[in-house]
């Protein structure tokens, strides 16, 4: 066989083994155009999920589900694509952004004029008394806060720091203007539900004087305590941490103070209630330390004379704490001219002595102002 033969045998053989040349570009489209479209078990459970989803949706809606942002509050809907982000609020809500409502009080918008009311513990320097020791006589108020700084749910006892005018005839006020309370929350401390208040730097200071630091700290606990007997105890807090070196003193205050930790600063007899009408009288009650727990109720008119008196006795005395309560006829009281006193008569003398002398004001109230 000739070299040129061999030549051509070989390419014949190469031949022969290669594979079949693949199909043009054309011939491609057509061929895939016309195959069968299989789909993919992944793409055929995403479908399922997608669809549940969109099914489970509106019938969250219409039960009420359990999440509470899909019912009685605004919502937002989002729609995402590969390029597109599109958001479709609902209705919008009535309420304007920083609105506080309370049940006692209007509405209430920081930036504007705020009132509202409750009863804060004030104290007066009871006439003749012996020890010295002031009386606490609550107040029922209403605050008209000019200044627009404080919100309506602020814990009113706040407002004892801030007064600025307006307090009562022969009421005075030992918190100092800087004091703060920051916040008042109930806890569990050894194993007690207590009022834990939480303040500001300031009132690590105290009110100036050993006296005045425990009346400012009888000032805060019966506030903070009113209308709540079955829990007694207030701890002080700042920064996080219990106070251990209070006013002139240093006085630790790493345990609740209750009603009863500081009473014997305070004067022999004093209010525990504000003076209030209620079926056509005026009740008048508190605690007394007085002589066989004898007790003197007067009733004073605009110039200071007596138009009505009577006797009472309290629970206990000579030596041992008791309570008192007395009904005076709201026709012997006119309102913004009246005062009703409570007193003992000395043993010694027959003088009046620890006389607590408490307004009866106009409708019932007393306004303070705030920040005017």
């Amino acid at each position: 066989m000739s070299y040129e033969k061999k030549i051509k045998d070989v390419m014949a053989r190469l031949a022969a083994m290669s594979p079949e040349p693949p199909p043009y570009p054309e011939e491609m489209q057509v061929a895939r155009r016309q195959e069968p479209r299989k789909t993919r078990p992944v793409l055929v459970f995403a479908t399922a999920v997608a669809l549940v989803a969109v099914l489970a949706i509106p019938l969250l809606l219409f039960t009420g589900g359990e999440d509470p942002i899909l019912v009685g509050s605004t919502t937002t809907t989002t729609t995402t694509s590969s390029t597109t982000s599109t958001t479709v609020p609902e209705e919008p809500s009535t309420t304007m952004p920083g609105t506080t409502t309370t049940t006692d009080s209007p509405s209430t918008t920081i930036g504007v004029e705020t009132e509202w009311s409750s009863v804060m513990y004030l104290f007066q320097q009871p006439e003749g008394g012996f020890s010295g020791n002031p009386a606490l006589i609550p107040v029922p108020t209403r605050v008209v806060d000019a200044s627009g700084e404080l919100e309506a749910d602020d814990q009113f006892t706040e407002v004892l720091a801030r007064i600025g005018s307006g307090l009562p005839p022969g009421l005075n006020n030992s918190i100092p203007a800087e004091v703060r309370i920051l916040e008042v929350t109930v806890e569990d401390v050894g194993g007690e539900a207590t009022w834990v208040a939480e303040m500001n730097e300031a009132f690590v200071s105290g009110a100036g004087g050993l006296l005045a630091d425990t009346t400012m700290l009888n000032q805060l606990v019966y506030t903070i305590t009113q209308g709540t007997p079955e829990i007694e105890g207030v701890l002080f807090r700042v920064n996080g941490e219990p106070v251990e070196a209070f006013g002139s003193e240093g006085m630790v205050l790493t345990d609740p103070i209750t009603r009863e930790t500081f009473r014997d600063e305070l004067s022999v007899i004093f209010l525990t209630e504000p003076l209030v009408e209620s079926a056509g009288a005026y009740v008048v009650e508190g605690m007394s330390n007085t002589f066989e727990a004898g007790l003197v109720v007067n009733v004073l008119d605009g110039n200071g004379e007596v138009v009505h008196e009577e006797f009472i006795q309290a629970t206990s005395g000579s030596g041992t704490w008791g309570t008192f309560s007395a009904l005076i006829d709201a026709g012997l009281v006119e309102p913004g001219e009246s005062s009703i006193s409570v007193f003992q008569y000395s043993a010694e003398d027959g003088s009046r002595v620890d006389v607590v002398t408490v307004p009866v004001p106009a409708g019932g109230v007393w306004e303070f102002s705030i920040g005017a």
